[in-house]
């Protein structure tokens, strides 16, 4: 097995998405207020509410997301984290499988389990995309620290145009000849976009685009070890 990129469309319905608004607005307690430090300052990155979908918290949430996600990708998948972000700014190019020390956000997989797809699911129709890229790196977060550490080819296959429209102002110009786009994924209501957590992927500079704020439900999910080729 490996861990494909796909799009799958309508995988949430309109009434599955009224429902998991409604279990945010009435029950969700936990916020992680991702801020981001700056030689300029600071500032807010995005709200990020927490689901306990195997607790009886939010049971609901998993009888809704589970069964697809088991049917479309793998019996036996876990949902490490799942969370409805709320993004004021863009996040730039990484990966969501890194377990290096001190890197926030990153679930670090159970005993017996490797990291596996993250899960991306626009809860309205947004002009904004994410960028997914060829590239992997399965203990390494940042572009910069990628090139460093493994030397790899330069490619020069991301056209000026694609570069300008997508790229700019989230991905440093320096990256970009080492990078070859798999899939733009763009956000519509209800969606799922769905790569490996070791994939390199950014959003948008979605201001561009007159987008204040976008939000969606995110997953980080691993599947049992020795499933995946390779790990």
């Amino acid at each position: 097995m490996i861990i494909d990129t796909r799009t799958i469309h309508n995988f949430l319905s309109d009434d599955e998405i009224t429902e998991i608004e409604d279990m945010h607005t009435k029950g969700m307690t936990t916020l992680n207020v991702d801020i981001n430090e700056t030689v300029k300052g600071t500032f807010k990155m995005a709200n990020i509410w927490d689901f306990r979908i195997y607790n009886d918290t939010h049971v609901r949430l998993k009888e809704i997301l589970l069964p697809k996600l088991q049917q479309h990708f793998h019996k036996d998948i876990f949902i490490d984290d799942c969370h409805i972000l709320e993004s004021f700014h863009p996040y730039s190019i990484h990966t969501d499988a890194s377990n290096e020390p001190g890197v926030e956000y990153t679930i670090i997989p159970g005993e017996g389990m490797t990291p596996a797809w993250t899960f991306i699911i626009p809860l309205a129709d947004y002009n904004s995309n994410t960028i997914i890229f060829d590239q992997e790196a399965l203990h390494i977060k940042t572009v910069v620290d990628w090139i460093e550490q493994t030397n790899p080819p330069i490619l020069n296959s991301i056209s000026e145009e694609t570069f300008n429209k997508y790229l700019k102002k989230v991905v440093m110009t320096e990256e970009v000849p080492y990078l070859s786009i798999e899939q733009i994924f763009p956000w519509k209501k209800g969606d799922l976009s769905a790569a490996s957590r070791a994939k390199f992927h950014t959003s948008d500079y979605f201001f561009d685009n007159g987008i204040t704020t976008k939000r969606a439900i995110v997953m980080w999910t691993t599947v049992p070890m020795g499933t995946v080729d390779g790990r």
